[in-house]
């Protein structure tokens, strides 16, 4: 499907991307707040996804768009350590210890949708559990 074409260490593309700043969560907590990262930087992956897509699933001419999805995710992370901090750990805790079972942690889940649709003015408008905010959006 994509290009068997490697990128070469001198172009363009392989500069950006080894010059873009990482993302350093773990997997508890990226997936803890999937579902909010997914709404608060759905600008920046829908245009990577479309840049794959019009480039027959070669990321390659793609590294802009795939730069301003880490940098997005980066600003995610940081706003929602600053304003729901003690709410994502409770949850991505929870998550670890009960191997990724999100049916297992729907309490710490709830305290944190609250927290993350009050605090940073994320809509919900998607499916979750146990929250009076993602009950309305499934109605």
């Amino acid at each position: 499907r994509g290009s068997k074409m490697a990128v070469s260490v001198e172009s363009d593309a392989y500069k950006a991307a080894v010059a873009s700043p990482e993302l350093k969560v773990t997997s508890a907590v990226m997936m803890a707040a999937a579902r909010h990262l997914a709404e608060a930087c759905a600008a920046p992956n829908a245009a990577f996804v479309k840049c794959k897509f019009d480039n027959n699933g070669d990321p390659v001419p793609c590294v802009e768009q795939g730069v301003e999805v880490t940098k997005c995710a980066i600003s995610f992370f940081q706003k929602l350590r600053e304003n729901c901090g003690p709410e994502l750990d409770a949850q991505w805790q929870c998550l670890d210890k009960k191997n990724q079972t999100f049916d297992k942690c729907r309490a710490t889940q709830a305290t944190f949708d609250e927290c993350v649709f009050d605090k940073m003015g994320l809509s919900g408008a998607f499916k979750t559990y146990d929250t009076p905010q993602s009950k309305s959006s499934r109605q």
